[in-house]
């Protein structure tokens, strides 16, 4: 057994919904002088028509922004681990010019990660399919309408850009994993080395790059350096029970994962944003869950239904905190040590 934490956690990313609404500081409004530097990076990036995949920081100049984005990142690290920035010009900027400002931000911020066997770094988060992930184990909650579970993305950040509301619906939901860790050790500590136990998670339709294998081995928690990790997605445990050998998952595995989506969705852990065009969530993975409340889009539109934009991060500081889960094959040295 790895170690494990047995004490409940202290830091900052153990918030409770409450805490949030009487500080609202991690909502960040960009300034005209914010904008305009954006609007100037983008303009030179798209006249040049240069490809995203070869950007480097420096021909994404944020010389006003940059300070503040070292900021978010010890945000992320080592305080709430979320935030979110409002005010970009979604609007005026074509599809191309949205990409490219988003991009350019990460860059700043970490370095993007592939999010699919296909190779795909800049992902959008759009209705194209009517298949029910819950039923069809291959299938994908960001390509449906339907209310997704709480769970994490495979990488150290998420950044989602608003681009388009839906006409209703589609509420974004965060919750503190460090506040649902303490809460699992207070409510039934007889769990909790179920946490640390390595388990069996699908690709759901992919194949990971190292070994080949349709799912990948990890626990749900790490604990190492003085940091906690939740990789949670119960959805893609649950169906690589599939797998000849899959180690089975008992009652108490249900018991925990039932406690877990219980205290998710609690009025007191969970965190519902308003997300408008034009807004930027960031989440560490690593001690924030995520969903998204089903929604419905308008049945004519010209300019499509709702969307957002999404860049995974990986953080170049790997003594810090632990790196990307890996879900591609992608490597990361510390992948045993620092996540179970």
């Amino acid at each position: 057994m790895t170690d494990m934490l047995t004490e409940p956690y202290r830091g900052p990313s153990a918030w409770r919904r409450a805490d949030m609404q009487a500080d609202p500081q991690w909502i960040r409004s960009l300034d005209a002088h914010a904008v305009a530097e954006l609007r100037d990076a983008v303009a030179a990036v798209y006249r040049q028509g240069a490809d995203l995949s070869g950007l480097t920081r420096d021909d994404f100049a944020l010389p006003r922004l940059g300070p503040r984005i070292v900021q978010l990142r010890d945000t992320l690290e080592t305080g709430r681990g979320f935030e979110l920035w409002r005010g970009l010009p979604v609007n005026e900027w074509n599809d191309d010019e949205r990409r490219i400002a988003f991009w350019g931000l990460g860059l700043h911020l970490g370095a993007p990660v592939v999010q699919n066997a296909r190779g795909e770094l800049l992902g959008s988060v759009i209705n194209t399919s009517s298949t029910d992930p819950q039923t069809n184990a291959n299938s994908r909650f960001y390509h449906t309408n339907r209310a997704a579970p709480f769970h994490v993305d495979g990488a150290d950040t998420v950044g989602l850009l608003c681009v388009r509301t839906a006409m209703s619906g589609g509420a974004s939901l965060i919750v503190s994993s460090t506040s649902i860790y303490n809460a699992v050790l207070r409510e039934a500590p007889d769990l909790l080395e179920l946490l640390y136990q390595p388990l069996w998670f699908d690709h759901r339709g992919e194949r990971n790059a190292v070994t080949g294998e349709p799912y990948w081995v990890t626990s749900i928690c790490g604990w190492a350096n003085g940091k906690l990790s939740m990789m949670y997605l119960r959805a893609f445990l649950e169906s690589a029970q599939r797998y000849e050998n899959a180690p089975p998952l008992t009652d108490r595995h249900y018991r925990l994962f039932d406690l877990v989506d219980r205290l998710a969705a609690s009025d007191e852990l969970c965190l519902s944003m308003d997300f408008r065009p034009g807004d930027i969530q960031w989440l560490n993975n690593h001690v924030i869950l995520h969903s998204r409340t089903r929604f419905d889009d308008y049945t004519r539109t010209r300019s499509g239904g709702a969307q957002l934009l999404r860049l995974w991060l990986s953080f170049d500081q790997r003594d810090r905190f632990s790196s990307t889960y890996g879900f591609y094959g992608i490597a990361r040295d510390d992948q045993q040590a620092a996540h179970g």
